[in-house]
């Protein structure tokens, strides 16, 4: 019979990897996805365990997921993608990974930015760079401006979705747990609340 049914994620299984993604524990992704668990599994955010590794910058965490298949232009609830988040908290080697396997520099949010203007409006020009080096198509109409970023500022900041705090801006910085706090209010961005003290903004 065509068209069958996939078989329910285990949600055990996906919080599993999307954990171990996120808190950089190559052996419970590893686990996850041998026992089934669908690589791009979401969770009550739509967030995938990528998006979760490239806000935080683990790279061998990011190949492992790109080697089993996830997509690269997978959005969240609020249309971010992993490179969005990866752009946002300036983490150039993962955003080299996911332009070389031909995510998209052009995706808007439902703010209408692209992982681009993130990167732009935190000043992080060798990811422009980077990203400007691939040449993608209609990719990035934006222009790196003296003193000033695409977009302007925002009250609040753009934030950080799942980022283990921007690295030596955010109050905190590295030393947060998994920025958990800061995932766990990722309406927080423009139109959102306010994240708890001490955890980096987030959307």
């Amino acid at each position: 019979m065509s068209g069958e049914e996939t078989a329910p994620v285990d949600p055990e299984l996906a919080a599993l990897l999307i954990d171990g993604a996120r808190y950089d524990d190559m052996e419970d992704v590893v686990m996850a996805l041998a026992q089934g668990a669908p690589v791009d599994s979401r969770d009550d955010m739509g967030r995938t365990a990528l998006h979760m590794a490239c806000a935080n910058g683990h790279e061998a965490v990011v190949s492992r997921l790109l080697e089993a298949g996830a997509k690269t232009d997978v959005t969240n609830s609020l249309g971010n993608t992993p490179l969005h988040w990866a752009c946002l908290n300036g983490h150039k080697e993962v955003v080299q990974l996911l332009m070389d396997q031909g995510a998209s520099a052009a995706v808007l949010n439902q703010t209408g930015r692209t992982p681009v203007d993130e990167a732009l409006d935190k000043d992080f020009k060798e990811i422009f760079e980077i990203i400007n080096s691939y040449n993608t198509a209609g990719s990035v109409s934006v222009e790196v401006q003296e003193g000033g970023e695409e977009g302007g500022d925002e009250e609040g900041g753009e934030g950080q979705e799942g980022g283990e705090g921007q690295e030596g801006d955010e109050e905190g910085g590295e030393g947060q747990d998994g920025g958990a706090s800061a995932m766990e209010v990722e309406a927080a961005g423009p139109g959102g609340g306010v994240p708890p003290p001490s955890s980096p903004p987030c959307r």
